[in-house]
Formats: structure tokens, sequence, C-alpha cells
């Protein structure tokens, strides 16, 4: 909710590695963000993505080595 509430970027990137994470917490997280949950009319615009570390490195390749 940081990232849609406070985070003034119309482009935001959440890294994920580790396996710090309660079981389901990073689905709950991509449904959320895919879903668009919490946005509002003034924050609707807004491009949040979400990686893990692997995700991460096949979306820099894809968009870097065009």
């Amino acid at each position: 909710m940081n990232t849609i509430e406070a985070m003034p970027e119309n482009s935001i990137m959440i890294l994920i590695d580790g396996a710090g994470w309660k079981a389901g917490a990073i689905k709950w997280l991509k449904d959320a963000i895919k879903q668009k949950k919490y946005t509002t009319e003034t924050n609707m615009q807004k491009n949040i993505m979400i990686f893990n570390l692997t995700e991460f490195f096949t979306w820099a390749n894809k968009t870097f080595n065009k």
C-alpha cells in the first residue's frame, strides 16, 4: 500500500529475494497488484511490477537488450 499511497512515482518495481516471507504472502501481493486492489481514481495509472530475482533478470534482458 505504501507504493500506491506514498510514492509519487508512476512506475514502481518491487524486487523480492530471500525466504523471509509468510506462506501465501507473495501470491497475495502479486494478486493485489494485478487486480489493482487499494487503488483510487488518482493513483490508478501507477504501474507496479513485482519480480523475484530470476524474473527481474529475465525482464531486464528483454527490456534492455533489444
